[in-house]
């Protein structure tokens, strides 16, 4: 195997890698597409007939503690998008700086890689992984925030039931679960709990912290409590058997995902499997592909390969990822 074929197997096996492991990771509690397009109406359709902007009171105040030119940056469109997804990332950075590094590290990669392959195809494929894998990383670290965030949310409603059987109002109740409780959860609360200091609407603050995180068990909670507040009732005995609900549903999905764990396990071997067979091949007959090696399509045998890997991925994905 000579140099061209060792650097052309390692970056295929990078590639493939790293696109398979985007495709094959489980949620834990992640929401549909449907699910997604619910949450959003349903905040849409709040925050519209309560005449309101939709932009939260706290980011009001963030963005005019800013520089003019920053403040800029931080409302066009592109950056509002990216700000959306590192504050429900956790990461607490503001959007254009992390757009620049991105883009620094992704231009000084595709540098390196002209300067070593002087070719357009490595350093266009070297520049897009760069740009992606932030992204990348940021949706991993959003899906691990949103997890956490349902894991607690049971809790932080038991919390809220017994705070308010003792006398707390519900307002109180949501300052002891931002002051008593762990990140994320107690972040969200926090958030909330000014923006109904501040004079926000009850529903709006709900519909705008539902908006940064996108979970059917906070919608729930909400509606619950929107509910109470309009026909009355027992807020805090509802609120424990929605943490009743959601507790089931959490041990539930946690079950379904160890279950999926041996598919997820059998899925990676078999699409690793033409990699390895190819090095081992290699190894123990390294003439064997000499044919595929001169063959003026060699590159097209190298797109199929990847295009099959990918149908492959996708279709054991449909097979193990089960929503509930």
């Amino acid at each position: 195997m000579n140099i061209e074929t060792i650097e052309l197997y390692v970056g295929l096996v990078f590639l493939t890698v790293f696109v398979i492991s985007q495709i094959l990771v489980l949620p834990t509690l992640g929401n549909t597409q449907v699910n997604k397009r619910k949450l959003k109406q349903r905040v849409e359709e709040v925050i519209n007939g309560n005449g309101k902007q939709p932009i939260s009171i706290v980011k009001e105040k963030y963005l005019n503690q800013l520089g003019f030119i920053e403040k800029h940056l931080e409302s066009s469109s592109g950056m509002v998008a990216l700000k959306g997804l590192l504050d429900q990332a956790g990461k607490q950075q503001m959007a254009y700086r992390f757009a620049f590094v991105v883009v620094a590290l992704s231009l000084t990669s595709a540098l390196i890689a002209w300067v070593y392959f002087h070719n357009f195809i490595p350093v266009l494929g070297t520049f897009v992984i760069m740009m992606v894998l932030p992204i990348a990383w940021l949706k991993k670290q959003k899906t691990k925030r949103l997890d956490l965030f349902e894991e607690q949310l049971p809790q932080a409603l038991q919390m809220i039931s017994r705070a308010m059987l003792t006398g707390y109002s519900f307002p109180e109740c949501m300052k002891i679960v931002a002051t008593e409780m762990t990140p994320p959860i107690s972040q969200e609360f926090a958030i909330t709990y000014e923006e109904i200091n501040y004079g926000r609407d009850n529903e709006v603050a709900f519909a705008l912290m539902i908006d940064r995180v996108p979970s059917l068990s906070l919608l729930a909670m909400t509606t619950a409590i929107m509910i109470q507040r309009q026909s009355g009732g027992n807020l805090a005995e509802v609120l424990l058997k929605i943490s009743a609900v959601l507790n089931n549903r959490f041990k539930l999905q946690r079950r379904i995902k160890t279950l999926s764990a041996e598919g997820l396990f059998s899925a990676w071997i078999m699409i690793l499997l033409p990699i390895v067979l190819f090095a081992v091949m290699n190894f123990l007959n390294p003439d064997y592909f000499i044919p595929i090696y001169e063959s003026p399509d060699r590159m097209m045998f190298v797109y199929v390969f990847l295009s099959l890997e990918l149908v492959a991925a996708f279709w054991i994905r449909l097979i193990i990822d089960i929503d509930i």
